[in-house]
C-alpha cells in the first residue's frame, strides 16, 4: 500500500513539469518500486544468474515503465570501461580503410561500444600523439591497420598487454592478436590469368617499406613468376608506397623502356590507378597494348570506366574480425596469441587482356 502511493506521489511531483527538469529515474527508484534492494537491480539488469528470473522480470518492467536507463559512465566506472575503441588508420583518404573502419564498427556499436577513429597519414609523429591521445582517455582497446613503424607508444602498449588488435602488419617478437590476409592465392591467380593471355614481360609496383603485406605481396609475385617462368627479372619491380603518385611515377619509368612490360601488377589498387593514368598519358591503350592488375579491390574499381582487374581483399570483414577478437579479449580477460588470416581472390574486369603481338 504505501510503494503504490510512494509511486503516486512521485508522478503527482513531475506532473507539469518540463520535459528538460524532471528528474531522470535512478536505479534506486526501481528498486524501491520492486520493493527489493538496489544491489538486485543491479544485478538483475547486468544479467547476472544469482537472480530469481521471476523477480528478474518485474525489476526489467518496472525499469522500462519509469523510465529508468543505465547510464554508460556509471556502467563504465563499475567495470572499469569507458566503452570506447581506438582505430589506428594509415591512410583514411584510400578507399581500402573506410570500408574496413565499417566492419569494426558495426561489430562494435553492436556491444554498444564507441569508436575513435585517427589517421596517421603514415607519419611517425602523428602515430605517437594519438597514441598519447588514447593513453589519456583510458581506452578499452585499440585496432592498428598498416602502420609500418613500430613507435614507442605501441611498444609500450604492447608491455603493458592492453588489448590490441593488429590487421594486415606484423612486427618481429611482438605477439599480439592478428588479423590479416593470405595473399598467396589472389596474386597467383593474377599472375597466372596474365600469363594464360600471353604476357610474359609482367612488371611489379611495390608497396610501402616496412609494410608486411607490401613484403608478402612483392613475395607472392616473384615466386609466381618463377614457378611460370622459371627466372625473374627483378628489374621489372618499381618502387611504390601504395599512393596514387607512385603508380603513376613507377609506371611512367617502366612505360618508357625499349623492352617496356605488356602488363603491370601493382601492389594496391591506387597504384594501379595511376598506373592507368600514367599509360593514358602516354597514348598507351588498356588493355591493348598494355594490361594492369591491382590488389585490394576498392570500390571504385568496379565502376565500368575504370573497370579495373584487382585481386578482392575482405576489407569489412578484416574490420569486423579484428572488433570480434577485440571484444573477446576485453571480455573474457584472454591471454594468449590469436590469429585470423582470411582468403584473397582474383575478379577479371577489362583492364586486362591478351598480351600485344
Amino acid at each position: 500500500m504505501s510503494t503504490q502511493k510512494s509511486r503516486g506521489a512521485g508522478r503527482a511531483r513531475l506532473k507539469g513539469t518540463p520535459r528538460s527538469q524532471q528528474r531522470r529515474a535512478t536505479i534506486k527508484d526501481v528498486a524501491e518500486a520492486c520493493g527489493v534492494a538496489v544491489s538486485t537491480v543491479s544485478n538483475a539488469l547486468t544479467g547476472r544468474r544469482y537472480v530469481v528470473e521471476e523477480t528478474r522480470q518485474q525489476i526489467l518492467r518496472t525499469a522500462e515503465r519509469v523510465g529508468y536507463r543505465a547510464s554508460p559512465m556509471a556502467r563504465g566506472l563499475r567495470l572499469q570501461r569507458v566503452w570506447t575503441i581506438g582505430f589506428l588508420v594509415g591512410d583514411i583518404s584510400n578507399p581500402y580503410f573506410p570500408e574496413m573502419v565499417r566492419g569494426a564498427e558495426s561489430i562494435l556499436s553492436a556491444q554498444h561500444y564507441n569508436l575513435t577513429l585517427c589517421d596517421t597519414d603514415y607519419r611517425v609523429e602523428k602515430q605517437e600523439a594519438y597514441l598519447q591521445m588514447l593513453r589519456d582517455r583510458r581506452l578499452d582497446g585499440l585496432i592498428v591497420a598498416s602502420q609500418a613503424e613500430m613507435v614507442q607508444g605501441l611498444a609500450d602498449l604492447v608491455e603493458t598487454g592492453s588489448p590490441l588488435v593488429f590487421i594486415n602488419q606484423q612486427y618481429a617478437g611482438v605477439e599480439t592478436d592478428y588479423v590479416g590476409v593470405d595473399n598467396w592465392k589472389g596474386v597467383d591467380e593474377a599472375c597466372k590469368h596474365l600469363w594464360s593471355l600471353g604476357h610474359r614481360r609482367i612488371a611489379f609496383v611495390r608497396g610501402r617499406d616496412g609494410s608486411t603485406a607490401a613484403h608478402d605481396r612483392l613475395e607472392c609475385f616473384t615466386r609466381s613468376i618463377v614457378s611460370l617462368a622459371g627466372e625473374f627479372d627483378d628489374s621489372y619491380v618499381m618502387p611504390g608506397d601504395y599512393s596514387y603518385e607512385s603508380g603513376v611515377f613507377s609506371a611512367k619509368r617502366l612505360l618508357s623502356r625499349k623492352h617496356r612490360p605488356t602488363a603491370i601488377v601493382a601492389a594496391n589498387d591506387l597504384s594501379a590507378l595511376g598506373a592507368m593514368a600514367a599509360a593514358e598519358s602516354l597514348g598507351l591503350r588498356i588493355p591493348t597494348d598494355i594490361s594492369i592488375v591491382g590488389i585490394d579491390d576498392i570500390f571504385v574499381s568496379a565502376m565500368s570506366r575504370i573497370s579495373l582487374t584487382s585481386v578482392h581483399q575482405p576489407k569489412w570483414e578484416l574490420g569486423a574480425a579484428a572488433a570480434r577478437m577485440l571484444l573477446e579479449r576485453i571480455a573474457e580477460g584472454r591471454k594468449e596469441r590469436k590469429e585470423v588470416v582470411l582468403e584473397s581472390r582474383l575478379v577479371k574486369r577489362a583492364s586486362s587482356g591478351p598480351a600485344p603481338l
